[in-house]
C-alpha cells in the first residue's frame, strides 16, 4: 500500500536511521506515533525525512502537530497521489485486525494479522494479542481494509501491542458512516456528538463514580438535613470534570510501556 511510509531522523543518505512508520491520511498530510519524532527530551527532533513515499523519492517533513495522545500529524509541501482512505471508530474486543508498515531500514512492507485482545478503559487504548517490533510503531490498524487506529506502544513482556483508536486524532477526519446510522440520520440529536458524549463519560466511568459516591456520603455528614435531589446535578457535574481532569493527568504523566 503506497500510503504508508518510513520515518526518518535525519538524512537517510547520510547519518539518518530509521525510526518508526507513518501513513498518509490526506495528499499532504501524515501521522504516526508521537515517540517516534520526539527525542528523549521529550522534544521534536528538528530533521525528519520520509522515503518509500507513493512516487517512490524521499520528502522532509515541513510540520509537526503534536495531539494529547501518543500521535503526531505530519505535513509536507508536496502533494502526493495516494490511495483512498477511510476511518472507523468500530473496534471491539475480538475483532480481526491488520497491522501494515515497516520493521526496518530494507525490509519491504509488511502486513501482520491480529485480533484485540482486550480494552483500557481509562485510556480509551486497545490491546492487540502478539507484539509487534517497534520499526512498526506508528503504523496504521486496518480493521476491513478501514483505518481503525494507531499503533502506540510494543510490551515483548506481556506479548501485547497497544493501538490508540483513530478517532482519538487531533485533527478531522471522516468516519466511514454504518448502514445503522444512516437510517437515523434525521434523529433530533447528531448520532456523532452523542457517540463522542457517550465515549467521554465511558472512558471516566470508574473515577466519577467513585467521585460521586464520596461527595455524597460527605454531603450527608457534614450536612445531614441537606436534600440530595437539590444537589445531585451540581455533584455529577464536578464529579465529571474532575475525572477528566484525573484521566488526562494519568495519560500525560503514564510513562510508555
Amino acid at each position: 500500500m503506497k500510503n504508508i511510509v518510513r520515518v526518518w531522523i535525519g538524512d537517510p543518505y547520510k547519518d539518518g536511521h530509521f525510526n518508526g512508520t507513518a501513513f498518509f491520511i490526506d495528499n499532504h498530510t501524515l501521522v504516526t506515533a508521537k515517540h517516534v519524532v520526539k527525542n528523549r527530551d521529550d522534544k521534536i527532533y528538528p530533521n525528519i525525512f520520509l522515503t518509500d513515499m507513493p512516487d517512490g523519492g524521499m520528502t522532509p517533513v515541513a510540520e509537526v502537530i503534536a495531539c494529547e495522545r501518543d500521535m503526531v500529524v505530519l505535513k509536507v509541501k508536496k502533494s502526493f497521489e495516494i490511495d483512498t482512505v477511510t476511518f472507523t471508530d468500530t473496534l471491539n474486543e475480538g475483532d480481526k485486525v491488520n497491522v501494515r508498515g515497516f520493521y526496518d531500514a530494507e525490509s519491504s512492507q509488511k502486513s501482520y494479522e491480529n485480533h484485540v485482545s482486550g480494552y483500557i478503559n481509562r485510556e480509551n487504548t486497545y490491546e492487540l494479542q502478539n507484539h509487534l517490533t517497534h520499526g512498526l510503531s506508528g503504523s496504521p490498524v486496518f480493521l476491513d481494509g478501514v483505518v481503525c487506529g494507531v499503533t502506540k506502544a510494543i510490551s515483548s513482556a506481556k506479548n501485547i501491542t497497544y493501538v490508540i483508536p483513530i478517532s482519538e486524532l487531533c485533527v478531522d477526519v471522516e468516519m466511514r458512516k454504518e448502514k445503522s446510522k444512516e437510517v437515523l440520520a434525521d434523529a433530533p440529536f447528531s448520532l456523532g456528538i452523542l457517540k463522542k458524549i457517550y465515549k467521554s463519560f465511558k472512558v471516566v466511568t470508574v473515577p466519577f463514580v467513585v467521585l460521586m459516591i464520596l461527595m455524597v456520603l460527605g454531603s450527608k455528614l457534614i450536612f445531614p438535613n441537606l436534600e440530595l435531589k437539590d444537589t445531585v446535578f451540581a455533584f455529577m457535574f464536578v464529579s465529571f470534570v474532575l475525572s477528566k481532569l484525573y484521566m488526562y493527568l494519568s495519560d500525560k504523566f503514564r510513562k510508555e510501556t
